[in-house]
């Protein structure tokens, strides 16, 4: 690998924190709203930052940049979130290089997910990537790396089974529900909750609906409204839960209290039947009504054995993956080889055709028309031929430490093939 490479390869850094090391609580003191992340790819422009494209979900905030200003944009990141350096430098981590790139694959294949194969990640780094470029912020290494990144995410999605089988609790929810009831297009559901996984589930249940007959129901009103207006479904308060309960034939509840929130007193005059799924932990719905003649609870323990197998036939799929983006990034290093050999194979392509037009210009008056053009055509070949030979020397072999000799050996090997 040259020497220019490897710098540029240096200057390739991504600064994060994520689930694997850090608390929610913590996490959450290092996100960056829409607006921060705009307002610090702003300050990062007018700093002459190259190039920063920056990641932000409830599982990790990271910024990847190709600078060599670390100190300011680490600075910058302080100045946008809500964290301190002590938290970033006991939670965080920088990665670089190589090690910077394969940590992007990973994210964007759904390989460092908490849920192994999370495909909703794929999108969410593309926003954050169209953001960049929206600000001029993707310089030429960010675009054709992300460029290899999305092409391999997409070919690990096509190519293996690591994104199929319901693997989070809301996915596993609606696999359920959706091989249990048989009247999934005309019963009537509840989702009790809006919290982040009664919103996925909602989101992932109402793909399966086409008659909308889902109502939320939430504490705080607002964020019932606002979950119901965009998905164009109906919303109650919390004050006619009871009521809702008696209508629903599938009630979900993904409230996340600390005690039962769905009661023996919800179901008195229900008679019914009734299949209720409690996605929270700890259990949300009172185990009181696990005894109800004609209401069947289901709890995350037993959509747990589904993901389980969901997981463990992911976890399968993960050297696949592996292997398609060993190569990709084989493909990208190739392509920085072209790149930053190309000025040179410009100038030793001139050079050599220099050197031919002198020698021609000096012999020119002492040759015939008809021998200054076979003279023309024997030296182009020679030319053309010092000229691959050189090429492909230095695309197959600069990675090799060898000596002046050795060198000339391969180049006029390469002639003679």
């Amino acid at each position: 690998m040259s020497l220019q490479i490897r710098e540029n390869l240096q200057k390739l850094f991504v600064l994060g924190i994520s689930y694997r090391k850090t608390a929610l609580d913590v996490r959450g003191m290092f996100s960056l709203s829409s607006e921060d992340q705009e307002n610090l790819l702003k300050e990062a422009k007018e700093h002459q930052i190259e190039g920063m494209v920056i990641i932000s979900t409830c599982n990790r905030t990271e910024i990847y940049a190709h600078s060599s200003e670390v100190e300011i944009i680490t600075d910058l990141f302080l100045k946008y979130c809500k964290g301190n350096r002590n938290d970033l430098n006991y939670n965080g981590y920088t990665l670089y290089g190589n090690e910077c790139i394969r940590h992007l694959y990973k994210v964007t294949a759904g390989l460092d997910s908490q849920i192994i194969g999370d495909f909703q990640i794929v999108g969410q780094v593309k926003n954050a990537y169209q953001q960049s470029e929206q600000r001029g912020m993707v310089n030429s290494f960010l675009n054709r790396l992300f460029s290899f990144v999305f092409q391999a995410s997409k070919k690990i999605k096509n190519e293996t089974d690591i994104s199929k089988g319901a693997a989070s609790v809301s996915h596993a929810a609606v696999q359920y529900i959706k091989d249990k009831v048989s009247t999934l297009e005309t019963c009537n559901f509840l989702l009790y909750g809006t919290g982040d996984i009664g919103k996925d589930t909602c989101g992932n249940l109402l793909k399966h609906m086409n008659n909308r007959s889902l109502t939320l129901v939430n504490r705080t009103i607002e964020k019932a409204e606002a979950l119901a207006e965009r998905y164009n479904i109906q919303h109650q308060p919390i004050e006619k839960l009871t009521q809702e309960v008696e209508k629903a034939e599938v009630i979900i509840v993904a409230t996340g209290a600390a005690k039962p929130t769905l009661t023996l007193d919800h179901f008195k005059g229900v008679e019914s039947c009734k299949l209720v799924l409690d996605l929270s932990v700890p259990r949300n719905v009172d185990t009181a009504i696990d005894n109800l003649e004609n209401v069947l609870v289901i709890t995350v323990d037993e959509l747990s054995k589904h993901i389980s197998e969901a997981i463990d036939q992911r976890k399968a799929c993960i050297p696949d993956a592996e292997k398609i983006i060993h190569a990709s990034i084989g493909e990208f290093y190739g392509w920085l080889e072209v790149k930053y050999l190309s000025p040179v194979i410009v100038a030793l392509k001139e050079n050599l055709q220099n050197v031919q037009r002198k020698e021609l210009d000096y012999h020119k008056n002492k040759l015939s028309e008809d021998e200054l053009k076979k003279v023309e055509h024997i030296t182009n070949n020679i030319v053309n031929k010092i000229a691959r030979a050189c090429i492909n020397h230095l695309k197959d072999h600069h990675k090799k430490q060898s000596s002046p000799m050795e060198t000339l050996n391969m180049i006029f090997k390469d002639m003679d093939s």
